[in-house]
């Protein structure tokens, strides 16, 4: 049983670490280098994420996965 609000798949727990850690001052200076809008994808070795910067946050969105 989780509680509401928690990530429960790996997907959305990577999701929210690289949420967490991106908009956290570890974070900073990745964001500090980003234009508003503008994005990057980042892949670890079981998934792909697309980061953009909004309104000075970072969104984190999982793509689909590809070697390629």
């Amino acid at each position: 049983m989780s509680i509401i609000g928690e990530p429960t798949s790996s997907e959305e727990r990577v999701v929210a670490r690289f949420t967490r850690y991106l908009n956290g001052p570890m974070g900073k200076t990745v964001l500090d280098n980003l234009e508003e809008g503008e994005s990057f994808i980042l892949q670890t070795s079981e998934h792909t994420l697309r980061i953009t910067k909004r309104h000075g946050r970072a969104v984190v969105k999982p793509l689909p996965f590809s070697l390629a």
